[in-house]
């Protein structure tokens, strides 16, 4: 935990305890760090929680409810730290919302070696937000205190739900808020009934990135140039960066040019991560993965130059061929992607976000070309885990059971997104699908999805088994690997 919230707990304890304990006092209760907290360190969370617990021992008041009333009393302090980078028009939610920004500024910028916990948030609409948040830090009671402090320094009114907690075994902790402050929605109904997600968006846990394919608005910002390359336009936007279509003038081509964002690029970890997505795809020379050509810099800005892909990805295929592909090109598609996968594993590389908005479909006859290797990693490299505290990152629909707990995610978790494609593409629904992030998480945990080959009875069977046994929650009961899945499919295209 960071050194400056050891200097809001004296300041809470003098508040707390009116004069009953002091600082001195409370610090002999610690055993496990130094003498003393300097705001510019970090120190075990467990440092904290034992302070905490003198406080409520002294107050005669249960521990939890008095992390929760130190999230209160640290919220409006916290707000002043961060003066800076809190835009004035902000409240309670857009300020929930940014707050990961805001760590990436203030803390792991400052501090590389830092590991807050990462929040990850949707945005249902002005005056509700989803939050989730899974890290072996179980501190969503803070969480919820600072929420409420956040509010009624905003002078707001809010109501929070926790649709899932770690305290009760649940992999993940997620909150709902909603703004109450005006009468928005109906008392009698529960907030989990407000949710309105939909699988089919493909929406994340972050905002939706728009598609690389897609023209977003606001280009005003587009450069002219990044390095020698001329730009074209804006493509498309996500959580690290822009996607502009560039022309390489030497070799007379379309290029697209990933740059990363300005405030992203100061964060180490960030820009790791961000680097790392080139590098791990610049090694891997395959038909169905986008190439790499260059790596550079510009205007102290990283940036990747690639292939620009003529086609739509394999999320916009689907609408275009009314939510349904005829399984012979089904089972062709999947191959490509099995193919793909492969030869990345073969490298000890996992992508960690199959999902078909990562899938390009190459005009004229539909080519597969794996995209955004951003939270691909070396498997077993623990350093390499670049999701914070096992933080949720990712697509909740497409994501296996070991990415959304604890355990370490190797390749199978690739074969698990591969599996959800295949079931999507040739049934026209989801496998584990929900009205809203956590129903969709929930029923992955559960791993119980509906036989295939109930929806679609004219289904090869040996198709249908494949596919089942991709989805297992269990991955021993997946297949052994991409290669294996590959072959599978090839017999299957045979027949």
């Amino acid at each position: 935990m960071h050194g400056i919230i050891f200097f809001y707990i004296q300041k809470f304890a003098d508040e707390a305890t009116s004069g009953k304990t002091t600082w001195l006092k409370l610090r002999e209760t610690v055993t496990a760090s130094d003498s003393r907290y300097l705001p510019n360190e970090v120190y075990p969370d467990g440092d904290a929680i034992e302070l905490l617990q003198s406080i409520a021992d002294t107050c005669g008041e249960p521990l939890p409810e008095l992390i929760e009333r130190f999230g209160e009393f640290l919220a409006p302090h916290l707000i002043k730290v961060a003066s800076q980078n809190i835009d004035p028009a902000w409240r309670t939610l857009d300020l929930i919302e940014n707050t990961e920004d805001i760590i990436h500024t203030m803390v792991r910028t400052a501090k590389p070696g830092a590991e807050p916990p990462v929040l990850e948030t949707v945005r249902h609409s002005p005056n509700e937000l989803h939050l989730v948040y899974s890290s072996g830090r179980q501190l969503c009671l803070l969480a919820k205190g600072i929420t409420r402090g956040l509010a009624d320094h905003y002078g707001e009114t809010i109501l929070i739900e926790e649709t899932s907690c770690m305290h009760k075994g649940d992999p993940f902790c997620c909150l709902v808020i909603q703004d109450g402050s005006n009468d928005t929605h109906s008392a009698n109904s529960p907030l989990s009934e407000t949710l309105t997600f939909d699988p089919k968006s493909g929406d994340s846990l972050r905002p939706p990135k728009t598609n690389w394919q897609s023209t977003p608005s606001g280009t005003s910002t587009t450069p002219s140039t990044v390095d020698n390359f001329a730009i074209k336009g804006l493509i498309g936007r996500g959580g690290m960066g822009h996607v502009y279509k560039g022309f390489d003038a030497k070799l007379d081509r379309d290029i697209a040019i990933k740059v990363m964002h300005p405030s992203r690029a100061q964060d180490e970890v960030s820009k790791k991560r961000f680097l790392r997505e080139s590098k791990t795809a610049a090694s891997i020379n395959h038909p169905s993965i986008v190439t790499i050509y260059q790596i550079g810099e510009h205007d102290r800005l990283p940036y990747i130059a690639m292939q620009f892909i003529n086609g739509p990805n394999l999320s916009e295929y689907k609408t275009q061929q009314g939510g349904l592909i005829p399984i012979p090109e089904a089972v062709r598609i999947g191959r490509e992607i099995s193919e793909g996968l492969a030869a990345a594993h073969e490298k000890d590389l996992v992508h960690r976000d199959i999902k078909p908005d990562n899938i390009l479909l190459e005009e004229p006859n539909q080519h597969v070309r794996i995209i955004d290797f951003g939270l691909a990693h070396e498997a077993g490299d623990q350093e390499g885990r670049l999701t914070i505290d096992n933080a949720v990152i990712g697509t909740p629909a497409y994501m296996s059971p070991e990415r959304i707990g604890t355990d370490e995610v190797n390749a199978k978790s690739d074969l698990f997104g591969l599996g959800v494609i295949l079931y999507e593409m040739i049934s026209g629904k989801l496998p584990f699908d929900g009205k809203s992030m956590v129903s969709i998480l929930a029923a992955i945990s559960r791993g119980t999805p509906t036989t295939i080959d109930t929806l679609v009875p004219d289904i090869p069977q040996d198709l249908a088994d494949l596919i089942m046994q991709l989805l297992s929650s269990e991955r021993d009961k997946r297949p052994a690997d991409a290669n294996e899945v590959t072959k599978r499919l090839r017999a299957i295209e045979k027949q």
